[in-house]
């Protein structure tokens, strides 16, 4: 959906002469589906030894081979786990290191053959978007059309100061992001495309292959401000509210959001909505709590507050948790599990069932 200088707006599906597409997207938003969050900064709390490739490959085939529906992979140059917007991760995280995102799910692209493949959420800054878009293309065709692209604005200030990257304010960075998805859709749809921004331009640019996925893979933008729930409602096909927490803190965002395509006329229930939280599967109450303690202990939070952003408990307890985030509008959950592929199992055949 794009919106015109006289607030008329466009259905993106007509613009690009794809009605079914658009209707196919629609149906998309409405359907519950699942995620397996690929551990590439390592499990919380921290474990030795660290996480390999060999076990995201088995991770990944395992979660396609029980019906998952997405596998997702952070966008990060430093470990994240126990950063804040202005403050890396303690030494023994930063230590542990982090795979790159784009290489690694190309690798997992080959090794399955139905599970949708995302990254959640690409830096905005890391990439020039053209350069982002043929990527992307690329991976769109090396796995078969399953690429969503979701993109945010960026928010770890110290990643980029270390890495030598620009670092923008907040405004900027929302303009960036706004531009840069234009530049990709254009790329993506035009034969020759050109484009004179604020901060990229195209000149005559040639994007061959196109995506597989047509007119081109889904947009999510992951991010919780009122400046990305604009973008949302105007160009999104989904939307990541992250580690949001409570159904009643997710349900206010939502409502906010809600608004926003009020504003466009554009319905808000065409636009998939995620969470992404921690699984800890967990019969004894005893056993959850110390796990939970060590949890909150490395994301420098309190039990209670862990508690009530991530699913602890039973495989009752958590389909019952997870019904009252589908009762307000959640479509979509990205899981980070622990290293037991058996609760990867277990969560497939006793949760899943019960929810929604």
């Amino acid at each position: 959906m794009s919106t015109h200088r006289d607030g008329s707006v466009e259905d993106l599906s007509i613009r690009t002469g794809n009605r079914k597409w658009g209707d196919s997207l629609a149906q998309e938003s409405k359907k519950i589906t699942f995620g397996v969050r690929i551990p590439v900064e390592g499990w919380v709390p921290i474990s030795t030894p660290s996480p390999d490739f060999t076990y995201f490959l088995r991770l990944a085939q395992t979660a396609e081979r029980l019906g998952y529906d997405f596998i997702l992979v952070a966008d990060h140059l430093l470990n994240w786990i126990g950063s804040t917007p202005k403050k890396a991760a303690s030494t023994q995280y930063l230590a542990l290191g982090t795979y790159e995102s784009w290489t690694t799910l190309s690798a997992l692209a080959a090794v399955t053959e139905k599970v949708k493949l995302s990254n959640i959420v690409l830096c905005n800054l890391f990439r020039a978007p053209s350069l982002l878009a043929k990527m992307a293309s690329t991976l769109d065709i090396i796995s078969g059309g399953r690429f969503v692209l979701s993109m945010g604005a960026g928010w770890l200030r110290e990643e980029c100061r270390r890495y030598g990257l620009d670092w923008f304010p907040y405004e900027e960075r929302i303009e960036r992001l706004r531009e840069g998805l234009q530049v990709i859709r254009k790329l993506w749809t035009e034969k020759r495309a050109d484009f004179l921004g604020k901060h990229y331009r195209l000149e005559n640019a040639v994007l061959e292959p196109k995506p597989i996925t047509k007119p081109h893979p889904p947009i999510w933008l992951g991010g919780a401000s009122d400046s990305i729930m604009r973008i949302v409602a105007e160009e999104g096909n989904g939307w990541d509210l992250g580690l949001a927490g409570s159904p009643e803190a997710v349900k206010a965002r939502i409502d906010r959001m809600n608004e926003y395509c009020d504003k466009i006329s554009r319905r808000a229930d065409s636009i998939k909505l995620s969470h992404s939280c921690m699984v800890v599967l967990s019969d004894t109450k005893d056993c959850a709590v110390n796990l939970v303690k060590a949890k909150a202990r490395d994301l420098n939070t309190t039990m209670e507050s862990f508690m009530g952003r991530h699913l602890v408990g039973s495989p009752s307890h958590i389909a019952s948790r997870m019904n009252e985030y589908v009762d307000v509008g959640v479509r979509h959950f990205t899981l980070y599990f622990d290293r037991d592929l058996r609760n990867l199992d277990r969560f497939a055949s006793e949760v899943i069932p019960q929810v929604g």
